[in-house]
């Protein structure tokens, strides 16, 4: 696919029980926003100080793992007796079990983007703005660092001759999941309510070797929830053993036949709230056996961050400092020529999915953008939370004076920096665009934030940073479509097929059901893709 300035995916045929079938479209041209500048300013093409690329949320995804959690999520479905209660869960997608591929497709788009499309500037760099893994376990890290850096990957684990997951249906039928080869009378929701597609051959595909691209250019990581913690929210540490969920020779399938909806539904917000009360019954409900792979372990945050130090690195590190791997500090300065990245760790260790930042590191990014104002340089903030997502104040028992910074506090202190320029980030798996104004003679800045490629539409963004004549800079952001089959055929002989029919799945999640694609929830307007984002230079020459 490429650049959606050039073409763009749209829905095509629309089957009876409404699901869409991909094609491509016409390419999107870029808008204007000038929220930031007066009726005098004008988003000019100037020269590049920057030009990236930006993926966030890969969510590689060791789908056969007992750790995961995919018997939750249909209480999310607009069916669900508790859906009002529970709103969303977002542990099961039809679609999870190709987002190696997924990820293989979109290193291929971005190798292939070659310059930015508004200022012309050949790709310094891209940034992967955290939840690399989808439950921090080591077999995913090690996919992530693959994909990302080259080299033969074996999409596999637990038992070598078979698949284990929910996908599968010979050994354990759920009629909750899509079987993309279910047998014959063992027809599921996703096939008989919504249209989905046979895939014969898949769970085979999914799992066979191949030789991953690599990025062709150097990339800077960011810490993600989902790289610390089991499903993105529970602390391994908070409850005895269950760091070795991965691990476990049983895989829960359910809840218990008799518990009420009620009951559900409060188990349901007990997880995602980290209760301890919740986790502490999970050996108990009903479970399958499965086979044990060690390299399923849950990995610490220095382990995370050690992980990135490999031979094949491009930086040594990919941004994080060597010291690092033995502190666990997981926040960074990456200078590129006039331009500062601080790259922040936004993760709560301490449990719960959304994000916050620690006293030390809020004190560290208070300097460095002091230090940036008295240089002159433009800085960029990337993150794996936006903004409006820091609010996350969980501690632990007998924190004392220990605090969690949150989006109000950190907000007013970015308000007194005239460096700030753009803040990169993801998390929310939307793609949307947000300015925050001037304060106190200060210039305001852009929030630029990427989808996922777990979700639909499965982009990626390049952005360029461009400074013109006029004393305005502009911020070019343009979506990024993977390489995948387009339309999908049909067949799963390739990783652009597989990927080709992630994009498709992705786009037919029957919790995200819209009658025009071009206005997915997920996908945001057009003023939130292709966008041009001038702003007053905080340095004019």
């Amino acid at each position: 696919m490429g650049s959606t300035d050039r073409r763009t995916v749209i829905g095509g045929a629309r089957e009876a029980q409404g699901y869409w079938r991909l094609t491509a479209g016409p390419g999107e041209a870029h808008r204007t926003r000038t929220e930031l500048v007066s009726g005098a300013g004008k988003a000019s093409p100037g020269r590049a100080l920057l030009s990236i690329g930006q993926l966030s949320d890969l969510h590689l995804c060791d789908t056969q793992s007992p750790a995961r959690a995919e018997f939750l999520d249909r209480w999310a479905d607009d069916d669900s007796p508790v859906k009002e209660q529970v709103q969303a869960v977002g542990t099961y997608r039809a679609q999870e079990l190709l987002t190696v591929q997924v990820a293989e497709a979109m290193v291929r788009a971005l190798n292939d983007v070659g310059a930015g499309p508004v200022g012309g500037a050949a790709l310094d760099w891209a940034i992967v703005t955290g939840d690399i893994t989808d439950n921090a376990q080591s077999n995913e890290v090690g996919w992530a660092l693959r994909l990302l850096e080259g080299g033969p990957i074996v999409p596999d684990s637990g038992d070598p001759g078979r698949y284990e997951g929910v996908a599968a249906a010979d050994e354990y039928f759920d009629e909750a999941y899509w079987h993309p080869e279910a047998a014959a009378g063992s027809v599921d929701r996703p096939h008989r309510l919504h249209g989905f597609p046979d895939a014969p051959g898949l769970l085979e595909a999914v799992r066979l070797p191949f030789d991953a691209s690599g990025l062709s250019m150097p990339w800077l990581a960011v810490h993600g929830n989902h790289d610390q913690m089991i499903q993105g929210t529970i602390p391994a540490g908070d409850v005895r053993d269950f760091s070795f969920a991965g691990l476990a020779a049983r895989k829960v399938i359910g809840l218990p036949d008799h518990w009420s909806h009620e009951t559900i539904a409060q188990f349901c917000q007990d997880v995602d709230e980290c209760r301890i009360d919740a986790l502490r019954v999970w050996d108990s409900l009903p479970s399958r056996p499965i086979t044990v792979d060690l390299a399923r372990e849950t990995v610490s945050r220095t382990e995370f961050i050690a992980a990135h130090f490999g031979s094949a690195a491009r930086p040594m590190g990919h941004g994080f400092d060597s010291s690092a791997r033995q502190t666990g500090r997981a926040y960074y300065r990456f200078d590129h020529g006039p331009v500062t990245v601080l790259a922040l760790d936004t993760v709560n260790e301490h449990g719960g999915w959304e994000g916050s930042l620690d006293v030390e590191q809020f004190e560290w990014l208070d300097r460095e953008l002091t230090a940036a104002d008295r240089e002159r340089r433009y800085v960029v903030l990337a993150s794996h939370h936006p903004l409006a997502r820091l609010i996350n104040p969980r501690l632990p028992d007998g924190a004392g004076a220990d605090r969690r910074i949150l989006a109000d506090e950190l907000s007013a202190a970015l308000q007194r920096h005239p460096s700030l320029v753009l803040w990169v980030n993801g998390h929310t798996h939307r793609s949307t665009v947000t300015p925050h104004f001037a304060v106190a003679g200060g210039t305001g800045w852009w929030e630029v934030t990427a989808p996922s490629l777990i979700d639909f539409p499965q982009q990626a963004r390049i952005i360029e940073l461009l400074r013109s004549d006029s004393s305005v800079l502009t911020i070019a952001s343009t979506m990024l479509d993977h390489a995948g089959s387009l339309p999908w055929a049909g067949g799963v002989r390739s990783v652009v097929e597989m990927a080709g029919l992630s994009r498709e799945l992705a786009a037919n999640d029957w919790q995200w059901r819209t009658d025009d694609l071009s206005r997915h929830g997920r996908a945001g307007s057009p003023a939130d893709r292709n966008v041009l984002l001038p702003l007053p230079d905080p340095f004019p020459r």
